[in-house]
């Protein structure tokens, strides 16, 4: 998408446009490409890997503190959350989880009051959220979600931070697993794609008219065989 269409769809400042594209480009969340204007930055199994073992310490340490400070009124509300991801999940709708699961993830960063984690784990989530939908699409993983969230809730809910910590850890390291699967299939395809472009540019460069050496008969020209 280009600049000029960014500022006609957000509606700002051509200025704040490239402010704000300077920032993603800066965090690695977008790459800007020229002549095409900015794209979602595309990372490779060994970064989503490193970026994953991040996420599953901040996650883990935010679900712990969340067991340790939730009052009751936030216990209550967080009831009201999982019953409202009961639905999405029950739905199969992955733009809905991916609603809750986003409400879910806010809910639990304000219980557990740390900025400093937010912000690292925004980063993180934004570089790796175009794969989210494709993840949660593969057989089983909505299922697998589902569970591994509520282990979360539960947890978080009965005030045990370490079952929390465990919980989120695990939930982070199965994304991991299922994401870096994802990844392996999109690079073997891109290098198959990739592959056959090559070949056809080759083909498409022979001169047409004239058989290639390889292709020209064994037998002299003018000599008869039996």
């Amino acid at each position: 998408m280009k600049e000029s269409e960014l500022c006609a769809w957000t509606g700002v400042s051509r200025t704040a446009v490239r402010e704000a594209l300077r920032q993603l480009e800066a965090e690695g969340i977008v790459d800007n490409i020229p002549n095409q204007g900015p794209v979602v930055a595309r990372v490779s199994p060994d970064e989503a890997r490193q970026h994953y073992e991040v996420r599953a310490m901040l996650e883990g340490l935010t679900a712990r503190t969340a067991a340790e400070k939730i009052s009751e009124g936030q216990i209550k509300d967080l009831q009201k959350l999982k019953r409202e991801l009961d639905r999405a999940f029950k739905s199969g709708s992955i733009a809905k989880v991916l609603a809750c699961k986003n409400e879910l993830d806010e809910f639990l960063m304000s219980v557990s009051s740390n900025s400093v984690i937010k912000g690292f784990v925004s980063v993180i989530r934004a570089r790796l959220s175009y794969l989210r939908p494709i993840v949660l699409a593969q057989p089983e993983r909505l299922k697998e979600n589902a569970i591994e969230v509520h282990g979360i809730i539960d947890a978080i809910m009965a005030r045990k931070p370490q079952a929390a910590w465990q919980a989120a850890v695990n939930h982070v390291n199965m994304g991991a697993k299922a994401t870096l699967k994802v990844l392996e299939q999109l690079e073997a395809a891109a290098a198959h794609q990739a592959a056959l472009d090559a070949e056809a540019a080759l083909r498409a460069k022979r001169p047409r008219g004239r058989p290639r050496r390889d292709a020209m008969p064994n037998n002299p020209v003018g000599r008869v065989t039996a």
